[in-house]
């Protein structure tokens, strides 16, 4: 969520030593570690007549404003009767919308208390995979992960990223995938991040509920194809420590609601007392702290704001672990979890950068994921202009589809992080509440859409040929990622001063695919060996793919493809070269050519046969599985192996009719309108996924 930013070190510091040790964000002062009674914290809803005159106004008096800014208003957070006096003073007419907010934070965790009695006695009392009411704590999500990993050997396994928090606490999560513990088989990575900032509970918990989804349905027949495609990451914490002291209770028990609005990771920063963790040292804000365009506007330059970018490129510990996790997988697809605007962000973060060149697919998708939940899609700068945020190095070195889902809360305009579990999760994440969006899905369904595009061979590259038993194959690049001309002071949101040299740092990426047992063909889905702003600019790249037994290498080569090609190889042949090519064969690159229409189908009928029928014609010899769906219920499926389609010939898919669907046809008069998806996959594994309305007509 977004910030106080551009406040200067004049009144920062002594704001930050004023206030934040009530809220828990600073270094406590001398009189709220006697027991004084920490500064009401307010939430205002301000007019404005020219926001992007008076958005940064508002910002360099301290105020905490959040992500509602609209034409006619910005919702801020106030710390103290002195912002309140400031913001009246300075012409504004704030009208107050929680007067406290820390005593609806102690309320919120009495009535997690309760709600906590009433899952002891209804387990299964909401819809989400786990049937959970209340927020997790920081042991619950580790033992939820652990249950995953132990209950389902071969499909879950535990992960740990390479460096520790700041504190020194692992930062863990699970992958899930058909044959988990096959290593380096060609797969492509989706990774779930949830928890960058302490405060945004939700994130965590619907990153976690997510991979309890996919296990739980792991046989569904949209899910299983998924499982089977590509292996999903899920990290549920990335910032273990803040997230911890934001849930941490008082002595009996309560919440810690000072602690709670906790944005930022526990580092000490200059002038921040040595010992005390978390209580008494500000943190830099994971979000701005990654290498891409690196500490330019929108990442403020100064410790006293919430959201300060660190010393350098990758300063802190949880921001590198990601990093070097994602430096050595074939990441396709990035969903960085936040909370409460409401909305979908793609790249870029900040307007200097012009358009993505993958602009039109990153919109559909964006769009899709918004339609699906109801939050709007829009770039990363129309919130407000970001620079060092998570999924940028992905896009940026991998080509990585990344973006930002900031889930929404109770109403348009909640500014609560932690509000009530049904709506801030169990809504959010099944769709319904405030924000059900036009289908009335959720987030669910806009990380299912996002795991099916980073399946999708159109938006990557594939590398295939056969290999000897007993080797290695190795894909690396060296390159350079580069920072924003970095700013020397933040004025304001979208601004800053006088910006000095970019910093250059050498980066790479390394992947490896173990040869199949006896060796054989092989298939590996990877990124485009030009990254995106490198393409755009009319430059090549090329990977370096190495064949390798036993440390010595047998063979070097030079591979080149742009997303959707295939590359045919024999990467142990040092005479041989690779042969690059459009996927003109495969299923991806001809989506256009593979059609779905619905013949005339009447109640009487479908309910007769029990199916509902689609003629799908693929332009090679293919399978086909369908589902078909009403609202959030399937009424027919056709899982498994699916049908058999012979090339450029129309064939009938036929989903054979669940109970309850017959139960929806049998209801009312009218004709019913239903939603199929048919995923058609291609004998090489080339895979597209169509969306088709199915009429049942009266009769």
């Amino acid at each position: 969520m977004r910030a106080a930013r551009g406040q200067r070190a004049a009144t920062g510091l002594a704001l930050a030593c004023a206030l934040l040790g009530g809220v828990g964000l600073g270094v406590p002062t001398a009189a709220t570690a006697a027991g004084a009674v920490p500064p009401r914290v307010s939430v205002e809803r301000v007019p404005l007549t020219a926001p992007a005159v008076q958005v940064p106004e508002l910002e360099a008096l301290g105020l905490d404003v959040t992500e509602d800014v609209t034409p006619r208003s910005a919702t801020v957070i106030a710390r103290s009767d002195a912002q309140r006096r400031a913001l009246r003073a300075a012409g504004f007419a704030p009208v107050t919308v929680v007067p406290d907010e820390l005593a609806r934070l102690r309320s919120a965790a009495a009535a997690s208390v309760r709600a906590a009695r009433l899952r002891a006695a209804t387990p299964r009392a909401s819809g989400l995979p786990s049937g959970r009411t209340t927020y997790r704590t920081p042991a619950e999500v580790q033992a939820d992960l652990d249950t995953l990993a132990a209950g389902h050997p071969g499909l879950v396994r535990r992960i740990t990223l390479p460096e520790r928090s700041v504190d020194g606490q692992p930062i863990t999560g699970v992958e899930i995938a058909a044959n988990v513990d096959v290593a380096d088989d060609g797969r492509p990575v989706y990774v779930v991040l949830g928890e960058h900032h302490a405060r945004e509970w939700p994130s965590a918990e619907i990153a976690l509920e997510f991979a309890l989804d996919l296990v739980q349905h792991q046989a569904d027949p949209r899910i299983a194809p998924l499982l089977a495609a590509e292996r999903i990451v899920v990290v549920p914490v990335v910032n273990p420590d803040g997230y911890a002291y934001s849930r941490g209770t008082l002595p009996g028990g309560q919440l810690n609601a000072s602690a709670a609005l906790k944005r930022r990771n526990c580092r000490a920063d200059a002038g921040d007392p040595a010992g005390g963790g978390c209580a008494r040292h500000r943190g830099v804000d994971l979000n701005r702290n990654y290498g891409a365009f690196w500490g330019g506007p929108g990442a403020s330059t100064s410790a006293d704001d919430d959201t300060y970018r660190g010393t350098g490129p990758w300063s802190e510990p949880e921001a590198q672990a990601v990093h070097e996790f994602t430096q050595h997988l074939a990441v396709t697809g990035v969903q960085s979890l936040h909370d409460v605007a409401g909305l979908v962000l793609r790249p870029p973060g900040f307007r200097a950068l012009g358009l993505a060149p993958d602009e039109a697919r990153l919109k559909a998708l964006g769009d899709a994921m918004g339609a699906a939940t109801g939050y709007a899609s829009r770039f990363g700068y129309e919130l407000y202009e970001v620079t060092g945020a998570t999924e940028d190095w992905n896009y940026v070195a991998q080509g990585a589809f990344g973006y930002t889902i900031e889930t929404a809360g109770a109403f348009p305009g909640d500014t609560d992080f932690q509000g009530t579990y049904q709506t801030h999760v169990v809504d959010q994440y099944l769709g319904g509440g405030a924000s059900p969006g036009p289908a009335g899905k959720g987030v669910r369904e806009a990380l299912l859409l996002a795991a099916e595009e980073a399946a999708d061979p159109r938006d990557h590259t594939i590398v295939r040929g056969r290999v000897p038993a007993g080797v290695t194959l190795r894909l690396h690049k060296d390159f350079t990622t580069v920072t924003s001309p970095r700013c020397s002071d933040s004025l304001s949101a979208d601004a800053c001063g006088p910006t000095g040299t970019p910093l250059a740092t050498p980066d790479v990426l390394d992947v490896t695919l173990a040869a199949p047992a006896g060796g054989g063909a092989f298939s590996w889905h990877v990124g485009p060996s030009t990254r995106p702003f490198a393409r755009a600019r009319g430059t090549t790249e090329t990977w370096t793919l190495t064949c390798e037994r036993a440390g010595a290498v047998l063979a070097t080569k030079a591979v080149f493809a742009d997303r959707g090609q295939v590359v045919d190889v024999d990467p142990c042949d040092p005479a041989s070269l690779p042969r690059t090519r459009e996927g003109a064969g495969s299923v991806a690159r001809t989506a256009g050519r593979v059609s779905a229409t619905a013949p005339r189908q009447t109640r009487a009928s479908v309910v007769r046969h029990r199916q509902l029928m689609l003629a799908v014609t693929c332009p090679v010899a293919c399978r086909a599985t369908m589902v078909v769906s009403s609202g959030s219920r399937t009424v027919a499926s056709l899982p498994g192996a699916g049908a058999r389609l012979a090339a450029r010939r129309s064939t009938l898919v036929r989903a054979r009719l669940s109970a309850a669907g017959r139960a929806l046809l049998a209801r009312g008069a009218g004709p019913r309108r239903l939603t199929a998806r048919v995923l058609v996959r291609a004998a090489d594994g080339d895979a597209t996924t169509l969306t088709r309305r199915i009429v049942v007509a009266r009769g």
